[in-house]
This record gives structure tokens, C-alpha cells and sequence, in this order.
């Protein structure tokens, strides 16, 4: 699903970049890094030099999105509250298995995320009750102002997903 849409969105919108911390397989930027070549960042195990690196780009007009683990986030706090928040940088964070994530073992289970983001101010957090709903809220990502997290599992059915929908999904519900 994350795959699918932020190459959507990226066909149509030539600003949004994407961001990985050596794992572009893993959190499902492998097809947007093989499609937009050049539109594509590997800045290897330093998830802190994603962060100040994005909100870099978002001040020069791009709409960079890093997609990362949950737990791997945290190496990125200090940089996600000085060079996103405090900026109020038009970044979207990606943050991939989300939540209890069994078969990945124990230091992988993404449950502090929300903890450590959500006394940011000027930090949107999203999760998606299903597929659909992380999709369109992954599209809203790139027309909000200010930094953007949008946490989804891993895995999922992307069958029945509507690549084109314009549905709105109101914060807050």
C-alpha cells in the first residue's frame, strides 16, 4: 500500500522525494528508488541525518517523505524536534510497522513512537483503521502543512484499495 501510493503521488508530483536509513526494501521505497532514480536518497544508517537532511530540502520546496521503522525512529528524536518541529518543515515521516510487530522480535516492536511524537507541537500524527484509510491519509500527507507522521503495520490487503480516491478523512475521527 505505501509502495503503490507514494508512487502514485510521486507520478503526479514531480517535488516529492524519498528518504530512506539503509533499508529501501524494508519500508517499501525499493520500487520509488528504482523508478525515480533521482529522486531518491539512501543516507545509509543515520536516521538523525534523514531528519535534518528532509526539512533541508522541504525549505527549498520539496515534499520529502522518509519511511523508517518504528523503533529506529528513535535515534532521529532530537533532530525530529529541532529541525522538523520547531521548523515547521513540510516532511512526511513514513513510519513502517507500527505497533506490535511479532515476528520481527523484540527489539523491533513499534509501540514509542506515538509516546515520543505526539508532545511535539506542530506534529500531525496519522493511523489508518485499515488499507483505504492509510492510503488517503499517506495523500493528505503531502497537501498538509508542517511536519507529518503516518504510522501503518506491516503487511496488509491491498485488493480492494482505490488508488484514485479524493475521499477527505477529517482529523480527529
Amino acid at each position: 500500500m505505501f509502495t503503490e501510493t507514494i508512487l502514485k503521488l510521486a507520478e503526479a508530483n514531480e517535488k516529492i522525494l524519498g528518504i530512506s536509513a539503509a533499508m529501501p526494501s524494508g519500508v517499501g521505497l525499493q520500487d520509488f528508488a528504482d523508478k525515480y532514480k533521482e529522486r531518491f536518497f539512501d543516507v545509509g544508517i543515520a536516521e538523525a541525518h534523514a531528519m535534518t537532511f528532509s526539512s533541508g530540502l522541504a525549505a527549498g520546496g520539496f515534499r520529502p517523505c522518509i519511511a523508517l521503522y518504528s523503533t529506529f525512529l528513535q535515534r532521529s528524536y532530537d533532530q525530529v524536534f529541532h529541525d522538523l518541529v520547531r521548523q515547521n518543515t513540510n516532511v512526511v515521516i513514513g513510519i513502517d510497522r507500527a505497533g506490535l510487530v511479532g515476528e520481527d522480535g523484540e527489539t523491533h516492536q513499534g509501540i514509542y513512537d506515538i509516546s515520543f511524537l505526539s508532545h511535539m507541537h506542530n506534529m500531525t500524527i496519522v493511523h489508518g483503521k485499515d488499507e483505504i484509510e492509510t492510503m488517503q491519509l499517506l495523500k493528505q500527507g503531502f497537501d498538509h502543512n508542517g511536519p507529518y507522521a503516518i504510522r501503518y503495520s506491516r503487511g496488509g490487503n491491498f485488493e480492494n484499495v482505490d488508488y484514485n480516491s479524493n475521499e477527505k478523512i477529517p482529523f480527529g475521527t
